[in-house]
């Protein structure tokens, strides 16, 4: 399994001939959030499914907001590339609609919607996955569609909790605990706040661990201060780096 991060929480991940891109179609959106300095090349052979970004069979978005999402992004590689499936939530979809060529590609447009500690089996591209909702917030942003993703690759399950409200509970009632999860894209705070750290040092164990979602000019510090905590997760902050696992 080969993994190449794309920027912010976004990843490209493959095995045997197929891939799967999580949260890496955001366009310009992580840099103006500060969460990315993805070179546009790198975005570009994303959006086009070029050289190293090939074989892609599904695209995952976790939520709408513009540093995990861009529907024309997710728009161009759906065009430029018919082997592709896209699914999210249905405020993505909504989105999408807006997107240049959008008939051309609609029926390859799927859409789930969850409810919290709700956990559904989705079979697309040749790739099976397991989605479920999460809050991604109380107040501000209880509005938002969220999902978590449990990703199942050349025998894998690959874990992506996007950046919505994560607890115990959460992943209790969808049967994290029950299985082994072989890696995880977490966000930093799993390794840095006292209640992901304690989630972390309890039943929720991968195998291997990254911790994404970074701000570039918190790089340093928060590498520190993951460090300090797990020696064996790796922080995720240069785009184009690429992991075997």
């Amino acid at each position: 399994m080969e993994i190449i991060f794309i920027g912010n929480e976004g990843v490209y991940i493959q095995a045997d001939e197929c891939a799967v891109v999580i949260d890496g179609l955001f366009g310009d959106g992580a840099q103006v959030e500060g969460f990315a300095d993805t070179p546009r090349e790198t975005l570009d052979a994303v959006e086009n499914g070029t050289d190293p970004f090939t074989n892609v069979r599904l695209i995952l978005a976790t939520h709408y907001h513009p540093d995990h999402f861009d529907p024309h992004s997710v728009a161009r590689h759906l065009t430029r590339n018919p082997d592709s499936v896209f699914l999210s939530t249905p405020q993505c979809s909504e989105l999408l609609e807006t997107a240049d060529g959008f008939l051309a590609f609609a029926d390859r447009i799927h859409i789930v919607d969850p409810a919290g500690g709700v956990r559904e089996t989705v079979n697309l591209g040749g790739v099976r996955v397991d989605v479920f909702g999460l809050s991604h917030g109380k107040v501000n942003y209880a509005d938002v569609e969220h999902l978590g993703l449990i990703v199942h690759l050349d025998g894998k399950r690959i874990i992506h909790l996007g950046d919505g409200i994560i607890h115990e509970k959460s992943l209790r009632l969808v049967g994290v605990f029950d299985e082994t999860i072989d890696v995880a894209f977490l966000p930093f705070w799993f390794l840095t706040y006292p209640f992901g750290q304690r989630l972390m040092s309890g039943r929720f164990k991968p195998e291997h661990v990254f911790a994404i979602h970074i701000p570039v000019k918190e790089r340093d510090s928060l590498s520190r201060a993951i460090a300090a905590f797990s020696t064996e997760a790796v922080p995720l902050v240069l785009s184009g780096t690429r992991y075997q696992r």
